[in-house]
């Protein structure tokens, strides 16, 4: 068995300081073989923001991995955003904005849908999807590929606001080379297997995961996912703060499995 913990939109630089180290010791407990990150790891990519997001997941003791959103774009400096808007991202978090890392018998794809161009919004880059088919057609049958993303490569009832640019082309190519699971983050939303229920099934499981920090104003149900991974099994924890109690507890967990080439409620 793999077990991930997908953590996103971690906004430091606007996020609830009364949280920080409650979540490090929520995610240290959870004995994870890794820690995903999809994007939004600061509020205005500042240097100092860098610093303490960085600083917080090299604390966490495990092997992570990190992809750029749209607030890790520099916002203070348009000349920069325009031609050099990843140069902040790289400087101080990681050189590689399309990371690829194994763990155990699953694969992590990052894909870098940030664009300097816009302000919100993101996009599916062709020659990241083309590269990212191409790996996961020449890899293992046997891997567990999935897609991290920080824009949706779909929306859920309520968001449809056209995110993503390219992102239902994507998601079809993607399918079909082998993805198997997609975790994203930007809406601040959760969402569990999107479109899988007791009556549907979808080639591509896709996990929403809502922000583990933000401080804006009506944010709520802060967490992180733990999903356990083995052969054609799935279960999904989210780990959503109690504001009573002032701690991460455990919600009941969702069990899916594939079969004949799609995932299905367990």
């Amino acid at each position: 068995m793999t077990r991930l913990v997908h953590l996103t939109d971690l906004h430091f630089g606007l996020h609830r300081a009364d949280l920080v180290a409650l979540l490090r010791a929520a995610v240290t407990a959870c004995g994870a073989d890794a820690v995903v990150v999809s994007g939004d790891l600061t509020q205005r990519a500042l240097p100092g923001q860098f610093a303490q997001a960085m600083a917080f997941l090299r604390d966490l003791g495990l092997p992570f991995m990190v992809i750029p959103g749209n607030h890790d774009l520099p916002v203070f400096n348009p000349l920069m955003r325009l031609f050099n808007g990843f140069g902040p991202y790289r400087r101080h978090a990681s050189p590689d904005l399309t990371p690829v890392m194994q763990v155990g018998a699953v694969r992590l794809f990052g894909m870098n849908s940030a664009d300097p161009f816009k302000w919100r919004g993101g996009v599916a880059r062709e020659d990241e999807i083309d590269r990212m088919c191409r790996t996961m057609q020449d890899g293992p049958r046997e891997a567990i590929n999935i897609v991290v993303c920080h824009h949706p490569l779909e929306e859920p009832a309520g968001f449809e606001r056209g995110e993503t640019d390219g992102a239902v082309v994507a998601m079809a190519r993607l399918a079909q080379a082998g993805a198997r699971i997609a975790l994203t983050g930007h809406l601040h939303h959760w969402s569990t297997g999107l479109g899988i229920s007791d009556q549907a099934a979808r080639p591509v499981f896709q996990m929403q995961t809502g922000t583990a920090l933000c401080a804006r104003e009506r944010e709520r149900d802060h967490g992180f996912a733990v999903l356990d991974i083995h052969a054609g099994r799935l279960v999904v924890t989210r780990w959503i703060v109690n504001e009573a109690l002032l701690r991460f507890d455990a919600r009941p967990a969702s069990a899916f499995v594939w079969q004949a080439g799609l995932w299905r409620t367990a």
